[in-house]
């Protein structure tokens, strides 16, 4: 029986036990994505460009040569493509999913989605951060150029919407409320869209919010300092950051347990300074996501010796990263500058390497299921040896 000396003591103990659940909790959402439960995966980025056409007959057949293909392949995740790009200019005029701010080419995620799932694998909506052309106001919202003292629109760069601008946040807010109401989402993998080079952004919205974190009111003078080019390059990788974690926040409110991922360009993991032509960090990245889909893809960056050149991507990212699965190693399929297809066998010596290396993690880009490359029947025998 409890007397009254005891009860106080039982206070102090319950108030403490509530101050340690306060910080466990704490903990947990402040904890990066790495030293999270984050396991190995092997993935698929699939083009719904290749699945769509116009004859639904044949959109059907499509999508089932698609299914039967992930299914017998055996890899555990897909990376569902959820904006239309049939030019290949990485920016979305179109969407596959009900939306009120683009064009619907076809409601075709959704379907895709649901078809998918019978191979058990997690549907990841493939999509940009940035990249979404309205069809109006096109330049006004737009990331701009800072160069010799003038502003313009790069005809040069993929499209991309400003992240300062609050219409073009409205607009991109927009679009990932829309694509909540999918059912069918495990996880998001934000495009290679989301970026801003060393002499990006120079809108208007973009020097009102650089003069207010204390930089100079224009691009050009921001670089001539060295320190000051740094700092404001690390603070538009942080921007851009946080604007994809608001983006994950709309998603979770219809999807709370969705994962994250982000596609990353290997040059700022290779050479760190590059951060200032990207605004991406692995480190950083590593903090904000659950999977860093790192692109690793040696003909795209032109390298002399393709595998000497995975094998140091391999050993610079796995000495910084606490949890190899975190990472996501992906290969390319097509060697885009020469137009010609890279041997599946091939492909698959550049995954064993990185399987050596330690990486864990691994996917490629593009899937051609029409094609049959990589090729099947290969793949079947490499990906159960990858996991």
């Amino acid at each position: 029986m409890l007397t009254g000396p005891k009860i106080p003591q039982i206070w102090k103990v319950f108030v403490l036990i509530c101050i340690l659940q306060f910080f466990s909790l704490f903990l947990y959402v402040s904890t990066p994505a790495q030293a999270k439960s984050t396991l190995p995966i092997v993935a698929v980025q699939v083009d719904l460009d290749y699945v769509y056409d116009p004859d639904s007959i044949q959109q059907t057949k499509n999508l089932e040569q698609l299914v039967k293909r992930i299914c017998g392949i055996g890899v555990d995740t897909v990376a569902l493509q959820a904006f239309a790009d049939p030019d290949g200019d990485d920016a979305a005029a179109a969407l596959y999913f009900p939306n009120d701010y683009l064009p619907l080419r076809e409601d075709l995620f959704s379907t895709a989605a649901k078809a998918l799932k019978q191979c058990n694998v997690s549907i990841y909506a493939w999509i940009p951060l940035l990249a979404f052309i309205p069809p109006k106001k096109k330049e006004a919202l737009a990331v701009m150029e800072g160069i010799s003292g003038k502003t313009a629109y790069s005809s040069t760069n993929t499209y991309r919407l400003s992240p300062f601008n609050p219409e073009s946040r409205k607009i991109i807010s927009g679009i990932y409320r829309d694509l909540a109401n999918t059912k069918i989402l495990d996880g998001i993998l934000f495009h290679d869209d989301g970026r801003l080079t060393d002499f990006e952004d120079s809108s208007p919205h973009a020097l009102a919010a650089y003069k207010m974190a204390g930089f100079p009111a224009s691009v050009s003078c921001i670089r001539k300092d060295n320190r000051t080019f740094a700092r404001w390059s690390r603070f538009k990788t942080k921007e851009l950051i946080n604007f994809s974690q608001t983006l994950l926040q709309i998603i979770r409110q219809k999807h709370p347990h969705i994962r994250s991922a982000r596609n990353l360009y290997a040059l700022p993991v290779l050479k760190p300074v590059s951060e200032q032509w990207f605004a991406q960090s692995l480190s950083l990245y590593l903090q904000a996501y659950d999977y860093t889909f790192l692109m690793a893809m040696p003909y795209m960056e032109e390298a002399d010796d393709p595998d000497s050149w995975l094998d140091t991507l391999a050993d610079t990212v796995l000495e910084e990263t606490m949890n190899p699965a975190a990472v996501v190693f992906e290969l390319q399929t097509i060697h885009w500058q020469k137009k010609k297809i890279i041997p599946t066998i091939k492909m698959m010596e550049q995954l064993l390497l990185l399987k050596k290396k330690n990486a864990t993690s691994f996917a490629w880009y593009p899937d051609d299921f029409i094609k049959d490359h990589p090729q099947e029947q290969l793949l079947r025998k490499i990906v159960p040896s990858l996991n």
